[in-house]
């Protein structure tokens, strides 16, 4: 009877104690021994209850409607907020406040502290909309590409640059410019001088962490990517520049390709991001991280992240519970295999908590059913998530005719959507299995190797174009499903085998071996 109410054979992929976590809050009672010490639910906290993002359009936030919206998020079961400033709504333009002017912070600084009196936790995106950016950012730290010309007199000449001249996407008055160059640490030292000047002054109660979206930018070089090429790889790659973009994928255009995007990671996770962790740390914040999409190593990109987090996509059509509104909108991308590199990332790394954006788009506004919502929420447990976030509420006036004002891109968790009403009930259910999951420990059997090498030695997928870069994205999955790899994340998964993956750089700063509780490091086929 268990095994058929759980979404896909769980018992054949879940750990036992898992399984026992989502039987029991389920049906009401607990697969545990008989102590009586072992009986009860462990004590909730704000962490082991759902979380949302908080759009706030415009920054048209005050005191008295963030006071109201708090005390409904907190009734109807959430355990914190995180602050997303956007655009604003239409015909609200005298209520917008800019981004980190003395008001917004005065806003930030009564949305933690009511916050704190209702037991609610408060995050924040360092920046708008997404991704990192805004107003300081130079067009020259911005995103960049290459021209090249292979008839110039030397080589140090050939390579010029180019702006993509891309800019935040749907940002708040205030965090409007050039996204970042997210490949160059001088572009992260420049975004993060405008924080330090706003939380210099700040003395209010912090925010818990501090947030970055999944990588949307557009770029594929870096002022200083010649001279770190050099010293990475050993020698200039702009002295086979006639190999490197040549369109026939010779031994020689693979390695040089190879070399190229390996370089672009190293930069990434060495360079640029961690710059922005110590800044969070240093002001007394954690910080959660969406890596997939970046062309560099996400294992690394993800570990570097106090929480790493995942995110799935829209409707899901191998769930075993289907809603029957819109069915046009289509299948969604909620694959465990690609947010398993969010929660490996955390195990393997000693991270108590993988957080995810939940049940993003999942259907259109006020069509979406809690039967769903379920079980996007359960395919995310056994993703090895632990910290939900809704994605999400937006954060509206009470004098705003009803529903309100809403972004694009949400499941309307918020007290104007009908199923507000039974909300509280499905985020107990979240609470109890949190709880659980939180207060324990990885247990996975095996360690799988991803052969990341494997994947930028593929011949470039757009002749002519050498600076293409492969992107781990969530929603095209062929740099996992047409690998090697995937053969053998499939086999352990059917198989019943708990599994992360581990990257080279893991394995090489691993203290000791074996790794924790990890009984075996299987490698799939490697060239």
């Amino acid at each position: 009877m268990i095994s058929a109410t759980l979404p896909f054979s769980l018992r054949a992929v879940l750990p036992s104690c898992i399984c026992a976590c989502i039987c029991a809050a389920v049906f009401g009672f607990a697969t545990l021994a008989a102590e009586p010490d072992l009986l009860g639910w462990p004590a909730q906290s704000r962490e082991s209850r759902p979380w949302a993002y908080n759009w706030w359009p415009g920054s048209a936030v005050d005191r008295e409607n963030l006071a109201r919206e708090f005390k409904r998020y907190r009734e109807g079961g959430l355990g914190g907020i995180h602050i997303v400033p956007i655009y604003g709504a239409k015909g609200a333009e005298g209520r917008y406040i800019n981004y980190l002017t003395p008001k917004w912070m005065e806003m930030l600084h009564f949305a933690v502290e009511e916050g704190n009196r209702l037991d609610l936790g408060v995050d924040m995106t360092t920046g708008t909309g997404w991704c990192f950016g805004g107003p300081n950012i130079p067009e020259e730290q911005g995103g960049m590409t290459a021209v090249f010309n292979l008839k110039a007199a030397a080589a140090d000449e050939a390579i010029r640059t180019k702006s993509t001249r891309m800019r935040v996407k749907r940002p708040s008055p205030g965090g409007e410019g050039y996204m970042i160059n997210p490949f160059y640490g001088k572009a992260m030292e420049t975004f993060l001088s405008r924080f330090t000047g706003a939380f210099g002054q700040y003395t209010g109660p912090l925010p818990r962490a501090m947030y970055h979206d999944s990588y949307e930018y557009n770029s594929r070089w870096s002022p200083d990517l010649l001279p770190e090429f050099e010293k990475r790889r050993g020698y200039r790659l702009q002295e086979h520049l006639a190999e490197f973009l040549t369109a026939k994928p010779t031994d020689t255009t693979v390695r040089l390709r190879h070399d190229f995007q390996e370089t672009l990671s190293d930069m990434m996770v060495e360079n640029v991001f961690p710059q922005w962790v110590e800044w969070c740390h240093a002001h007394k914040m954690i910080t959660r991280n969406q890596a997939h999409g970046a062309p560099g190593n996400i294992l690394d990109l993800y570990a570097l992240a106090d929480i790493p987090e995942t995110e799935m996509f829209g409707r899901g059509e191998r769930d075993p519970l289907v809603s029957r509104f819109d069915e046009d909108f289509g299948a969604g991308d909620r694959d465990p295999f690609i947010s398993k590199f969010a929660s490996s990332a955390a195990h393997v790394a000693g991270h108590k908590l993988v957080s995810s954006e939940t049940c993003t788009w999942m259907a259109e506004h006020f069509c979406e059913t809690l039967e769903e919502t379920k079980c996007f929420v359960d395919r995310m447990f056994v993703s090895g998530v632990n910290h939900m976030f809704y994605h999400g509420t937006c954060y509206s006036p009470d004098d705003a005719a009803w529903p309100g004002w809403v972004f694009y891109a949400a499941t309307e968790m918020n007290p104007r959507n009908a199923i507000w009403h039974d909300v509280p009930t499905l985020n107990a259910y979240i609470a109890r299995c949190q709880s659980i999951l939180q207060g324990g420990r990885p247990d996975n059997d095996v360690l799988v190797y991803w052969p990341i090498h494997d994947l930028w030695s593929m011949p470039q997928r757009k002749p002519g174009d050498a600076t293409e870069i492969i992107q781990c994205v969530v929603h095209n999955k062929q740099w996992i499903t047409a690998q090697p790899i995937h053969a053998t994340i499939s086999q352990l998964w059917t198989s019943g085998w708990g599994f992360d993956y581990i990257s080279d750089r893991q394995i090489t700063h691993a203290k000791s071996w074996p790794l924790g509780s990890y009984r075996a490091l299987a490698v799939p086929p490697t060239a």
